[in-house]
């Protein structure tokens, strides 16, 4: 290898080989599969060679990266799947959760977890009249300013993560979305702040997955996702049919 890293700073096998894509500044949307699978299973043997135990996840990665490599050597068929798509699919997931996160990371600052709302950015008077913002069709980078801001705005106590400490996933964004698609069905209608109010204290992970949770159900035409008023809740509901 033409140079070494500590694998002990990865996090997980996603973050190993995103870390692969960005040292050889790879497009994400058109990995060589053959040259990444083959970086990725040096790093395993290196893990090896030093007697680290190796995570099951680490292996499961390998085997995933080894069958899509001789997939692509394969005839590909003109309407067959690109063999990589699901694989660049969860990577952009991954970067979204690992940009997301380390935004957060800078307001662990004790300060920076109570900031309080201007009132004269939410004063509206009964004459103003407002019109809904559509989110279902701003890209992902608008949504996620939109979504940090009204984080940052709002009176919500962020736990500070703890180091060192292992802990099982406690969220998904398969289960956000549908404790979400619950509530639609029960009151109508959900709000982003009610929504992070219900806990008595929110952590980076949960933000994190709300999130992802709310692009996911933003992709759906059959879910609308707006704002009152350019600083007003997220509000998420069944979209109407015409």
């Amino acid at each position: 290898m033409d140079y070494s890293v500590n694998i002990n700073v990865f996090q997980g096998p996603f973050d190993l080989l995103f870390h692969l894509i960005e040292k050889k500044e790879i497009d994400i949307y058109d990995i060589p599969i053959s040259e990444i699978t083959d970086q990725y299973l040096e790093y395993l043997e290196e893990m090896m060679q030093f007697n680290m135990n190796v995570a099951s996840e680490f292996i499961f990665m390998a085997a995933t990266l080894v069958e899509i490599k001789s997939q692509m050597l394969l005839p590909q068929k003109e309407k067959e799947e690109d063999p990589r798509q699901e694989l660049v699919n969860k990577l952009l997931e991954y970067k979204m959760y690992k940009d997301l996160s380390e935004e957060l990371k800078k307001y662990e600052d004790e300060s920076s977890f109570y900031i309080s709302k201007p009132r004269e950015e939410m004063a509206i008077t009964s004459d103003t009249k407002t019109e809904q913002l559509s989110l279902n069709e701003i890209n992902v980078y608008e949504l996620y300013n939109i979504y940090l801001s009204l984080i940052k705005k709002q009176n919500f106590r962020i736990e500070p993560e703890e180091k060192f400490k292992i802990y099982r996933e406690k969220y998904s964004v398969k289960g956000c979305m549908e404790d979400i698609v619950k509530k639609i069905k029960k009151f109508g209608k959900v709000s982003l702040f009610n929504t992070l109010k219900e806990k008595e204290n929110i952590s980076k992970e949960y933000i994190v997955t709300l999130f992802l949770a709310i692009l996911e159900l933003s992709n759906n035409k059959g879910m609308k996702i707006y704002q009152e008023n350019i600083y007003g809740d997220i509000i998420i509901t069944k979209q109407e049919r015409k």
